[in-house]
């Protein structure tokens, strides 16, 4: 410093108030200047302390920015960044405790530097009028600039200053305090700020920086101190929404949003583990912390609150921010009840979170639902493909929820979710009714169970609980009850396309709401649906017997049921359509009147009992009686024994009145197909296994009328096919033929003990088989035929042929969970078992041409998502296989290409290799 400058300040540190106002035009700029010229810091802040203690008190407000801020906050901000860096740079010696009175002096500068701006802040509230932006231009970048140097370096002292940290706890308390204290000051500035009318350009700028600006000290006293959290939040959302017409474009809202969202997802799993700890049982492990819980609770609420209020004021500008919206909403519905992965909490908890927390998700997804990139991500194609595990439920929850609000909105809004028109830009999206079908797929675990939840604006009860199943198929119900016509069609899509799904969740959903849409429709409605649904399935080469269709059609009958003797109109179409289907001679229309007799009246009933039954025992008498058949007779006879089948099933719900001559000319036909039939191969080619089982399901009603022959040769038929690789199916044939067994007498004879230990050695396949389902329904089966057969013997015979018969025997009529060998219970046995895929339909076209003779069965191929699970073994059978093939492919091309008549020794010698390793990689794979 020079000598005229020290002398100065010298000079205008003695004077007065009346001294300084009268030289202020003079002094001010002069001391300002000083401060820029010198490098010292200490006489800088000297010089700072003299401006705001001598002569700012003399600056009209509306003269301080043009004479003090423009030329001073920049210089002051870029000391206050020099200091901190000194001050890292001392905390890095190797001699920490020597470098600590130089750090303790850099502290008080920073404080010195915050107590300068905070009395510039507090000078520009010393007026009485309404101050514009224009006056306060530079002040906020400064205060901002100066808040998050001192925020972020009081985050990072303990990292910083490690062993020092408690010689500079009380300087460093300081700074913390005087920080705060700078921060009041300056967001009661902004409450006394005003945009000018009309707005300028400048002020948009200033506004939108102080927004931005306090967002970012937002983030950075996070993990400092909450209750500044809260007021930084409010003051935020003060401001952004006061001038949301002029900054909402650049506010950059989405970044908020996705900040919060984080910030409230960590602080939610912290407050999980403020609950009690209990056990299943209910039994409490750990207290919890109630205060604590409270607290964290007020807070999250409070920044739930925050985040509504963007998303909702500024849903013009959200943008990139809503996958974090949509992953925090998954969050809340993973992490409590009724999600399989939520932790035991007493219900009080749950109302607690529900009301400060999950209860405003609602708004949230009714605010997004016309976003674009909202849309997208909850019904995008890959997403919903990629659900997995608890996410699932989450999922499923924020589709049944747009459900319910999308009604309400505009047609454009809806369309977008039903029928979206995707650009070659946009994500693969689904339609929303598509997304809930393959989303419940999803959720096969939870349908299964089933998972309970409580849903008041389904039942008006906040006591009664509902299946998820059942909430689904309501909201869904509702939801298509409320389509437009134009969009209606995309409705019939996807319960068309989902009502053939394997999946058995989609297609009992897809049914449930199809029958509900139909049964409040008209009775012509029904009828016509009926009529194309049975069309549908006559236009098939091969009518699956167990397609989904047949049971909708069924159900569509039963809507013609005449509930009421006044609804004229519902018998007449009930008449016509047995007329009509009476008279077709195809199996679709006999097999639709055989599942469909309970629907129709006594007198109706009759006449379908005797028009399925005759021309079905013609079908058996002409087939019995042909000298050869082809692969579509076997079919016709396939699609015959169920057919009867089917209506002998009816008289579990009716008595039926059959005629005894049909009964008998039926009885006579089955005999002489067990007679003369041939049990090698029926077990595993498609076809004949497909028309064996339809044979022992029809045999299985009509069991007290075949003689001793008959049965004899039944029971040695399915033992063949048990020995040999049979389907699942066909096996659960034969164990619910093996309990409709009970009511069967064998009548004394040499062939008696033979026949029961066949039927023992049955019934221990169906009981020892791996097969869970194969295992459980044996059981079931061989408790109905022990409390029903006369031929006791049968059953300790059984017994005693394996000794854990007994205890199996026993849990399951003392209804006690089979836990298998593993020692699973029923969660973790529905979690290891893989769903069916959705996407794979049951098209008609999966079945064989009549046409064509059966063929063999074909082997198991191996797919693309078995490539990974190969073994080393059968790795190693393959290398093996290449080599022969390769050493064996020359002498083939040679013989191939000339004229002997015979390989030679030796390549035959390497075919017979090559077929060993073949046969060998083919046991491998299994």
């Amino acid at each position: 410093m020079s000598q005229s400058e020290s002398g100065f300040l010298e000079l205008v540190v003695n004077w007065d108030v009346s001294q300084c106002r009268d030289n202020l035009d003079t002094a001010l700029p002069r001391l300002i200047e000083c401060f820029q010229e010198i490098n010292a810091v200490q006489e800088q802040v000297g010089i700072l302390k003299i401006i705001c203690h001598s002569f700012l008190p003399c600056v009209p407000v509306s003269d301080a920015e043009e004479k003090v801020f423009s030329r001073l906050i920049d210089e002051v901000c870029g000391l206050f960044d020099l200091t901190l860096d000194d001050i890292h740079l001392k905390s890095q010696n190797t001699d920490r405790k020597s470098s600590l009175p130089h750090i303790t002096s850099g502290l008080q500068v920073l404080l010195d530097l915050l107590e300068f701006l905070e009395t510039c802040v507090c000078h520009m509230q010393t007026g009485t009028t309404p101050l514009g932006w224009n006056l306060v231009h530079s002040l906020p970048r400064g205060a901002l600039h100066i808040l998050k140097g001192a925020y972020g370096h009081c985050k990072i002292s303990g990292e910083l200053y490690q062993e020092l940290l408690s010689s500079l706890s009380v300087p460093l308390s300081n700074l913390f305090k005087k920080t705060h204290s700078l921060q009041v000051a300056f967001l009661r500035l902004l409450d006394c700020l005003r945009v000018s009318d009309p707005i300028t350009e400048q002020d948009v700028q200033d506004v939108t920086q102080v927004c931005r600006g306090l967002f970012e000290v937002c983030q950075i006293v996070t993990s400092l101190d909450m209750k500044l959290v809260v007021t930084l939040w409010k003051a935020i959302s003060k401001h952004a929404v006061s001038h949301k017409a002029h900054i909402g474009q650049r506010l950059g809202v989405g970044d908020m949003v996705s900040h919060l969202s984080g910030e409230i997802q960590t602080g939610f799993t912290y407050l999980l583990q403020l609950i009690p700890n209990v056990d299943p049982e209910g039994v409490v492990m750990s207290q919890g912390d109630e205060k604590g819980f409270q607290k964290s609770l007020k807070i999250l609420g409070f920044q739930m609150k925050i985040l509504v209020m963007l998303v909702r004021d500024f849903r013009e500008f959200v943008d990139r921010c809503e996958d974090q919206v949509y992953t925090l909403i998954v969050m809340f519905h993973r992490l409590l009840p009724p999600s399989l992965s939520s932790q035991p909490m007493d219900q009080k908890y749950v109302l607690d979170i529900q009301q400060h927390l999950t209860n405003a998700t609602d708004v949230l997804i009714k605010v997004l639902l016309p976003n674009k990139a909202f849309i997208e991500i909850v019904t995008g194609s890959n997403r919903v493909g990629a659900l997995e595990g608890d996410r699932s439920l989450g999922h499923l929850q924020i589709l049944l929820k747009v459900l319910d609000i999308l009604p309400q909105m505009q047609d454009a809004v809806q369309q977008l979710w039903i029928d979206p028109f995707l650009y070659p830009e946009d994500t693969e999206s689904l339609g929303i009714i598509d997304a809930v079908f393959r989303t419940t797929a999803k959720c096969h675990v939870e349908m299964s169970l089933p998972v309970v939840m409580n849903d008041p604006s389904l039942t008006g009860n906040t006591d009664r609980e509902m299946t998820l199943y059942e909430n689904c198929c309501t909201k869904l119900c509702g939801f298509l009850g409320c389509l437009t016509a134009k969009v209606f069609h995309k409705a019939e899509e996807a319960l068309m396309m989902n009502v053939l799904s394997h999946d058995l969740w989609c297609c009992l959903l897809a049914e449930d709401v199809w029958c509900f849409l139909v049964r409040y429709g008209s009775a012509d409605l029904c009828r016509d649906h009926v009529n194309l649904l049975v069309e549908l399935m006559k236009q098939s080469p091969m009518f699956p017997l167990q397609s989904p269709l047949l049971s909708v059609v069924v159900r569509l009958i039963k809507s013609l049921a005449p509930e009421d003797q006044q609804e004229d109109c519902r018998i007449v179409l009930q008449s016509e359509l047995i007329q009509r289907l009476g008279a077709c001679q195809d199996f679709v229309s006999l097999t639709v009147l055989a599942c469909a007799v309970p629907s129709f009246t006594e007198a109706n009933c009759q006449s379908v009992v005797q028009c399925v039954t005759e021309k079905c025992s013609r079908v058996l008498q002409d087939y019995t009686s042909a000298e050869s058949m082809s692969g579509g007779d076997l079919y016709t006879l396939s699609q015959c024994l169920s057919c009867l089948w089917l209506l002998w099933s009816q008289n579990d719900t009716i008595q039926l009145a059959l005629p005894s001559h049909v009964t008998s000319a039926i009885t006579n036909s089955v005999s002489l197909l067990w007679r003369g039939m041939d049990p090698s191969g029926w077990g595993t080619a498609q076809l004949p296994a497909l028309c064996l089982g339809n044979l022992i399901l029809l045999t299985s009603h009509l069991l007290t009328s075949l003689e001793m022959d008959v049965l004899e040769k039944i029971l040695s038929v399915i033992g063949s096919c048990l020995e040999q690789d049979s389907s699942q199916q066909l096996e659960l044939i034969i164990v619910f033929f093996l309990r409709s067994f009970g009511n069967v007498r064998l009548p004394a004879s040499p062939k008696q003990p033979q026949m029961l230990k066949r039927l023992s050695d049955l019934f221990v396949t169906a009981l020892t088989s791996s097969d869970l389902f194969i295992h459980h329904h044996g059981l079931a089966a061989f408790t109905k035929f022990a409390e029903e057969t006369m031929h006791e013997s049968v059953v300790p015979d059984c017994i005693n042929s394996q000794p854990q018969l007994q205890d199996f025997v026993v849990q399951f009529i003392n209804k006690m969970p089979f836990m298998g060998s593993e020692g699973w219970n029923r969660l973790e046995l529905l979690r290891w078992e893989p769903p069916t895929d959705p996407e794979v339909r049951s098209d008609l076209d999966c079945f064989m041409d009549p046409q064509v003779e059966p063929s063999n069965k074909r082997p198991r191929l191996m797919d693309d998502t078995d490539q990974h699970k190969m073994s080393p073994k059968l790795k190693k059978c393959v290398k093996e296989l290449v080599l022969a093939l390769r050493k064996t492919l020359p002498d083939l091309e040679t013989f191939t290409n000339s004229e002997a008549t015979d390989l030679n020794p030796e390549t035959w010698n390497q075919l017979d290799q090559i077929q060993t390793k073949l046969t060998a990689v083919t046991k491998e794979k299994g």
